[in-house]
């Protein structure tokens, strides 16, 4: 029976076909959203997360340094291609020009797939010999890779299905609302109707005094006698 030397190599592989597993599950959750936005979009990153998924199996099983070339390459050209889009926007499509925002699951994809760039690139580095492990030390080291991996793909896909549910982000221009899909639209109050039948309130004045002048015959003592001033 055959038994697999336990190398820093093949170490590697095993990492970079992880983090690929995990960059892939992230894209398929973001399908949904891409595809809302331009069916274009959605269907790339639909290839994109096939590619990943499919290499990642490939290179378990079949470790050649081609096919571990052609993962390198694609998943650099991804990387560009998200620096380009938050910096410059991409240069077509509907949203052609405008910088998409910076989210969470396309930084939790930027490191796995940088990941996979590492992985591959130390195991197809130069060398006359690769280190051997001790079989405990290397499954050590594959299950906290694995582990690792395991949380960053959880944490981008479960950010990656609330970006869709809650609709684009990044592209909401300065006179767009940011609600989520579903919502009603936020009406501004409209002003009472005027009642046309209303009778307009009485303004209050100050009351003026008024002065009565006395009654003629009327004296200013009130026992009714007559006093004669001599």
């Amino acid at each position: 029976m055959h038994r697999e030397t336990k190398t820093d190599t093949r170490l590697a592989v095993l990492l970079a076909a992880f983090a690929s597993i995990g960059a892939g599950a992230i894209h398929v959750a973001v399908v949904p959203n891409h595809w809302q936005e331009w069916p274009l979009s959605g269907v790339f990153f639909a290839g994109l997360a096939a590619f990943q998924l499919g290499w990642a199996a490939v290179i378990i099983r079949w470790p050649r340094p081609t096919i571990l070339g052609i993962g390198l390459v694609a998943n650099l050209g991804a990387m560009i291609l998200w620096a380009v889009s938050r910096v410059w926007g991409v240069p077509f499509g509907p949203h052609a020009g405008v910088p998409e925002a910076v989210g969470a699951p396309g930084v939790l994809t930027m490191v796995l797939e940088a990941s996979i760039l590492l992985g591959v690139t130390w195991s197809l580095l130069p060398r006359h010999r690769s280190a051997l492990l001790t079989t405990g030390g290397y499954r050590f080291a594959v299950t906290g890779a694995a582990l690792a991996m395991l949380m960053f793909m959880a944490s981008g896909v479960i950010t990656g299905l609330e970006h869709t549910h809650s609709g684009a982000e990044g592209h909401h221009g300065p006179n767009e609302s940011s609600q989520h899909d579903g919502d009603p639209p936020k009406q501004s109050p409209k002003p009472e109707p005027s009642r046309p039948n209303q009778p307009a309130e009485p303004t209050q004045q100050a009351p003026t005094p008024t002065t009565q002048p006395p009654a003629e015959g009327s004296s200013d003592h009130d026992d009714g006698d007559d006093h004669s001033h001599g």
